[in-house]
This record gives structure tokens, sequence and C-alpha cells, in this order.
């Protein structure tokens, strides 16, 4: 897989001046050792647009807007990061080669053979008579043969062996293996990640394998799906499933048809109704309605009908508004999944009554509320719901049409409508504002919080006793929150600091909001060492905190059950004693 060499980014990040290139789209003035200047991602009328160049990275204390100079580029002009790198490249006379290293491609072929051998194996092993009972829980849900090849779905047995033993004459690399998402480890041994399940391949749009969603059947299990995890293959904030079998039809047919899960795709996609794709179990996000932005410019969301599904067709419905595509929304009767209608009515009953009766997401919104119902209060309320949806709208043109229907199908003034807008714009965002200059305060307020960003500020030091105390002792996994986890992994494994080197690794902008305000920060503290030291014994003190509460709720449960708690009451003692030294 070619890519831009890590190298070549690196010296990109490392030559670039941040100010210089920032300069040229904001009026920057220094104050200290950073620069400052109203940002040009919020309106704003005090300066709290922040670039720091010996750290190369900006934030905004305002929107929470931050990353290195390649991510201003990306945000400024909305374009992709190869443009950006190829942009700065050529300011700075690096030329930006395509070329990825042998031992990288090697890595890359090998983990696309292991999801395809894996697809294999599982769809091997539905058709033996291991699987029968997996094959007839397809069958009698309405999923033909013809389908389960075409989808290549599968199923993994029970034992917790199945696949990595099948894959041991094969010389996968290590990395491979740990990186696959298809395998987890416990006192150094392998075991599969998914057993006892239906196994559905994710496809890239070129119909390679790069994840699995692993369905239970027949038995209650609060987890029903599993998903592979994010690996180099799977990031699934961009990833609709069935995309590689529906692109074409999408664009016949000039509209998407959005429905949850695997089977809703194949019930949909078998009885002919082909411009269907999928969400799978994860959150819509921005990056899955530009996707959809590149095929149509108009999204039918097929979601369950139960509470759960409304909310999520809600969701989806603003952001795809936000994003500039139209939402219809397909009613689906009470109760019922959109495959179970298609499967009891067939597909012209889906297209007249659900497709072609669809409703704007507006209407939805009031339908779902029992608008008409409602008293002068609640209805207000409900309208307010929707107008903070709608200020997050930047088109004008748009958001203008949505107060006009929603004027109409609320049975109010538009002028009225037109008022609350403006009264909840001016609040929405002095919230904002306030919201986001302390998002990593708040993150950081709790005890545990406050030692996480010590522990930050020590690795990001010059005390090299300090920072070694750390390396040696730290267990990182006592670390809850998954961006603060990352950042002192990066840490713990970097013999210097270069901050716009960092941040490459936090390619969302949520992260960037944490990340670069961290990073932005300045650590005038000398004692480190003590630091490093008080830091260690609170992670420890909070996560032996935790092991009693559970000790305790376990011998509470087998008090009521007549057994004997004794040794569970040892160990509490035990470690109650810890916490006094």
């Amino acid at each position: 897989m070619a890519r831009i060499p890590q190298e070549i980014i690196n010296r990109i990040n490392d030559t670039a001046d941040i100010v210089e290139i920032v300069s040229k789209y904001v009026d920057l003035k220094q104050r200290g050792r950073n620069f400052f200047g109203l940002c040009p991602f919020h309106n704003e009328k005090t300066p709290s647009f922040s670039v720091a160049p010996d750290k190369g990275i900006y934030h905004c204390f305002g929107c929470g807007n931050g990353g290195n100079a390649v991510n201003f580029i990306m945000e400024y002009e909305k374009i992709s990061f190869v443009d950006a790198i190829q942009q700065i490249g050529g300011q700075l006379g690096i030329e930006v080669e395509f070329s990825g290293n042998n031992e990288s491609k090697e890595f890359f072929h090998q983990l696309y053979d292991l999801h395809e051998h894996a697809a294999q194996l599982y769809q091997k092993n539905l058709f033996s008579d291991k699987g029968e009972n997996a094959k007839k829980y397809l069958l009698d849900r309405g999923i033909n043969e013809g389908s389960i090849k075409l989808f290549k779905v599968g199923f993994a047995p029970k034992k917790s062996t199945f696949l990595f033993e099948s894959i041991k004459q094969k010389q996968y690399k290590k990395e491979v293996i740990e990186k696959s998402g298809l395998f987890g480890i416990s006192n150094s041994k392998i075991y599969d990640r998914f057993r006892s399940r239906i196994m559905f391949p994710i496809f890239n749009t070129s119909s390679k394998v790069i994840a699995f969603g692993g369905r239970v059947f027949g038995v209650e299990d609060p987890a029903k799906y599993m998903n592979s995890p994010e690996t180099p293959l799977y990031h699934k904030s961009e990833v609709f499933y069935g995309l590689n079998f529906t692109r074409d039809s999408i664009r016949k047919e000039n509209y998407a048809i959005l429905v949850e899960g695997y089977t809703d795709l194949i019930q949909l996609f078998q009885a002919d109704i082909k411009n269907v794709i999928a969400v799978s179990g994860t959150a819509f996000t921005d990056q899955h309605v530009n996707q959809i932005r590149r095929l149509t410019s108009k999204a039918f969301l097929a979601y369950d009908g139960d509470s759960a599904g409304v909310n999520a067709t809600l969701r989806a419905g603003f952001s795809l508004l936000k994003g500039g595509v139209e939402p219809k929304i397909i009613v689906i009767p009470d109760k019922l999944d959109p495959d179970d209608w298609v499967k009891n009515e067939g597909a012209n009953a889906f297209k007249a009554k659900g497709v072609d009766k669809a409703i704007g997401l507006l209407n939805f919104k009031l339908k779902t509320s029992n608008f008409s119902k409602c008293s002068p209060s609640e209805k207000s309320n409900i309208i307010k719901d929707v107008l903070s949806e709608l200020n997050k709208i930047e088109d004008p043109i748009i958001q203008q049409s949505l107060v006009k229907g929603l004027a109409q199908a609320a049975g109010v003034e538009e002028n009225q409508i037109i008022q609350m807008l403006s009264r909840q714009l001016t609040r929405s965002k002095t919230i904002q504002t306030k919201d986001e200059q302390n998002k990593s305060s708040k993150l950081f307020s709790s005890v545990n919080g406050k030692a996480e960003l010590s522990i930050i500020q020590v690795l990001a030091g010059k005390n090299d006793e300090a920072k070694m105390l750390l390396k040696e002792n730290l267990d990182v996994n006592k670390i809850e929150n998954v961006h603060i986890k990352k950042l002192v992994e990066i840490l713990l494994n970097s013999d210097t600091v270069n901050a716009a080197e960092i941040i490459t690794h936090f390619a969302e902008p949520n992260e960037r909001v944490i990340i670069s305000e961290i990073l932005m920060q300045d650590d005038q503290k000398s004692e480190h060492l003590q630091i490093a030291k008080d830091c260690l014994k609170k992670l420890m003190t909070i996560s032996v905190k935790d092991k009693i509460k559970q000790l305790r709720l376990q011998i509470r449960e087998m008090e009521t059950a007549g057994e004997d708690t004794s040794e569970l009451m040892l160990k509490v003692v035990e470690m109650q004693k810890d916490l006094d030294v």
C-alpha cells in the first residue's frame, strides 16, 4: 500500500514555520513566547487563537480547534491530509513521494491476507456440520444461500483457538496478528476474539475484507453484536457496511437507503433493493455524511422502529442536514426491523409504504414527539430542541428553508421561530465558548485526572530521572481516558518531545481539541521527581480502591447466597493495609 513515508511527514512538520503558514490567513500578534489572533474557525471579537512557534502547534481556546501546520491547512482549505502535505511540501521545496517501504507493504499484505483467510475459514465452517444451527438460523431469517455466499457470511465456533490454530503454518508476523483485531492476548496466550458467533465480513470499497461483525444466535446475550476494534485497516467512523456492493446502485437511483444492521442490508439487497448501506452498530459521523454526499444528495433512513431506532434516526438525520444531504424518514412499523418488514411484506410494499411515503425530518421529529397532543410548554421545548440542531447548520439557505418548514409543521408564525432561533444562537455561542475553554480542565478535575495531567507534564519535561521513574513503574492501563492513555503511551516511547509530530497521531478533531490544549501548556515546575512519585501512588491507590469496591460487592452477593466469604474478606483486609501504608 503506497503511502507518504513517515520520514517525509516528520520532515515537513519539523521544517514548517507554523507562524509563517498561519500568518497568511490570520493576523497574528506576538504576546510573550506565543502569537495570538482572531480564530478563523469561529466568530469572535477577542483573540483566543494561539500559535506556539517553538512547539509547532496551534490551539483556539474558544472553539477548541487545534493541531500542527498540516492540520491548520486541512481545516482552513477543507482539503485532505495528502493534499495539505503536498501543499506545504511544495512551499518548503520538499518533494513528496508516494512510496511505501517493503516492510510496510508486507505488513498490509499480510493483514489483508489474514482477514481473507478468516472469512473463508468462517464460511467453510458455516457450511460444515459444526455450523448447521447457525446456517439454519440465517435461512429461517429469510437470508438465502446465494446471499450468504455473496456476503461471505460465516460462523466462528466456540473453540477459543479455532482461527489461531489455522494460521500457524502461514508465518504471519507477530505485529500482524496483534494488530489485526481478530485475537486477544491473556497471560501471553493468544485466543480468538470471535467465538460462537455468526460472522459478517466488513469490506472496504475495493471489496477487501477489513473487519468483522459477529452476532450471537439462539441465546440471550447482552452483547448481541461484537465488532472488530479499530485497526490499521478498519476505521469504523469511515466505513459503511455493504457500500462495495451498492455504490453503483446509489448513484443510479440518486438516493441511499440507510439501515442499522447487517441482516437489514442483506435482506433488502436480495429483495432487489440495492441502493442500501448500513452503519452496523457504529455512531453516524461527519465522515459518513461526506461519503454519502459524494454519491448522492438524498438519503432515506430506515432504522428500527423502537425508541432506540427513533433516537438514532434523529441524530443521523440532523447530521445529514448539517452536511448538506437531504434526509427522508421511512417510518418502520413499531417493533419491526427493516429486514422483517421486507421478509413479511416484500420489496414492493417496502417501496410503496416506506420509500414513497417517507416524511421529512422535521415532521418525523414532531410525529414521534406527539407534538399535536403536547401542552404549550412542551411544544415550546420540542421546538427549542429542533432549533438547537438547526443552529449547527452553517448554510443560510438550508437553515431558512428549515425554519419555514418548522413553522408550517408546528403551526406557528415563521417570525416567532426566527426570534427563538436568534436568541438560541446567541446563547449557544456563549455556552459553546465556555464549554470548549473548560474541556481539558473538566477532564483533569478529578483526583485521577489531576494525576494524569501531572504525568503528562513530567513526561514532556526535562527531568530525565523523573521520566525514567515513570517509564519503569507506570501502568498505562490505569489511565481511563483513551486519548490521554494514547498520549502517555506516545510520550513513554519517545526520547524527545516534538509536539507537532505527536499531534499527527490524533486524526480526529475532537482528539486534537484535548491534545493540542495539553501540549500548549507550559509547565514551570521543578519538583518533577517528587510529582512522579506522588502520581504513581495516587494511581495505585485509586486502582486498589476500585478492586476493594468490587470485592465488597462480590462478598455481599456471596453472603446473600449463603456462601463462605472468609477468603475474600482476608483479601480486602490485606489490600486495606496497602492503602494505609
